[in-house]
Formats: C-alpha cells, sequence, structure tokens
C-alpha cells in the first residue's frame, strides 16, 4: 500500500528513467494523473480514452483501449459486440486519427474463447477486402459521424459508409481539390458531382451492410486537407 497519494512527479521519475533505458519505448498517459491532452501537466507520450472512441485529433496520437464484450475479464455468456460495432469502431478510431487496443479475455485455462476467436477472424476478413483504407492511413478529412468516417492516404480518401439515408451521400466540399475519380474499394466506378459540396451517387444495394468503402481519388495530397466538422 503506498504510504503517500500517487502524483505526477512519480509518474514522470519513472517516464524519464524508462527513456533512459531506451529513449524508442512508447509510454501511455498513465503513469501521472489523469489527462485529457498532451502537455506539461501530464506524463506520457499518447493518450488513452478507455471504453470509447476517442475524438479526431491529428496532434496528439492516441490509443483506444475498448472490449470485444462488455468487461475486460472473460465472463460466459458475456454478451458480445457484432460484427458491424466491431469493425465500425475500428473504422471510427482510425476515422479520427487513433489507434485501435481491442481487448479479448482469456478464459481460465488461457484460451481465447472460440466465439470471440471467430469474431476476429471476421474482422480479418473485412480487413483482407479493405485493409488499404485502414492500414498506413491518417484519419480525415471528414470527422466521423454516426453515418460516415474518413480515411485518407497519398491522393485518396477513402469513405466509410454506415448508414445510407437514401441513393446519395452528400459530403461537405473539398477546398482547392479536384475528385477525379469515386470507386467502390475493390469494385466498380461510381458517380459523383463536385458542386456546392461532395455528392455521391450510391449503389442499390451496398456491397457490404458492416460498412462500404468508397475510394475518391484527389488531383493533389489529401493528407494536406483540414479537418471538415
Amino acid at each position: 500500500m503506498l504510504e503517500k497519494p500517487w502524483t505526477n512527479a512519480y509518474g514522470r521519475e519513472i517516464y524519464q528513467h524508462i527513456k533512459k533505458l531506451d529513449a524508442r519505448i512508447v509510454v501511455n498517459n498513465r503513469l501521472g494523473k489523469e489527462s485529457k491532452k498532451l502537455n506539461e501537466n501530464s506524463v506520457g507520450d499518447f493518450l488513452t480514452p478507455e471504453q470509447r472512441i476517442g475524438n479526431i485529433n491529428m496532434l496528439e496520437p492516441w490509443e483506444s483501449c475498448i472490449t470485444i464484450c462488455n468487461q475486460w475479464a472473460w465472463k460466459p455468456n458475456d454478451q458480445m459486440k457484432s460484427l458491424k460495432e466491431c469493425i465500425q469502431t475500428l473504422v471510427k478510431t482510425a476515422g479520427g486519427n487513433g489507434n485501435l487496443l481491442f481487448n479479448v479475455g482469456p478464459m481460465m485455462d488461457g484460451r481465447i474463447e472460440q466465439r470471440q476467436v471467430d469474431r476476429l477472424k471476421q474482422m480479418g476478413t473485412w480487413l483482407s477486402k479493405n485493409g488499404e483504407a485502414i492500414y498506413g492511413t491518417k484519419g480525415g478529412p471528414y470527422a466521423p459521424n454516426d453515418r460516415y468516417a474518413a480515411t485518407r492516404k497519398g491522393n485518396k480518401i477513402y469513405i466509410h459508409i454506415f448508414k445510407p439515408v437514401d441513393s446519395e451521400l452528400n459530403l461537405p466540399a473539398l477546398q482547392g481539390v479536384t475528385i477525379k475519380s469515386a470507386t467502390v474499394l475493390g469494385g466498380e466506378p461510381v458517380k459523383f458531382t463536385q458542386v456546392d459540396g461532395v455528392h455521391i451517387s450510391l449503389p442499390a444495394q451496398l456491397p457490404d451492410e458492416n460498412c462500404t468503402v468508397i475510394a475518391l481519388e484527389l488531383n493533389s495530397d489529401a493528407e494536406k486537407l483540414p479537418v471538415i466538422k
């Protein structure tokens, strides 16, 4: 038991010792007291929102830690998140420029419950088709919401569609760039217009009910665009 309350000074002492051992070691912000920003009062290299998806943040690294079921430890018959919720959790995190630490709790004998293994494999199947829109990307330029999220890499913006409200997806304007093409990732081109915003014609039946990705190819670097909320 600690004789005195934990302070940032204690955390900073440990942090400095770790960095002396190896400056490449990355430390989360939990060595000190809880902090929602990385500043002179925080201790650590990245933010760690827990059981929630962090807000889009292009300036500070962050990682959401979220469970595949309702609690951290394994419990028989604990309610597991649907495949749609798992995929959209991953996508919204990437769309906010964050990293996802997705928790699975081992059973008493150390094995991972088969249904959780199956769910992770299902996510892997989705990533095998859509990983281009996740791996090595940055979040934005559109901030994630309940209908869609966006990631970007090079001259491409990937629009991840969750809940289409009609046959056309209407997005805020992209200032100073021109869209050259719009394509369902791994599929066919789709029609679009870029007048008073970005308007994408959606297929009558989206290829993936969990999350369909539309790739927009621009005439310039998508990573330089400001965040659009």
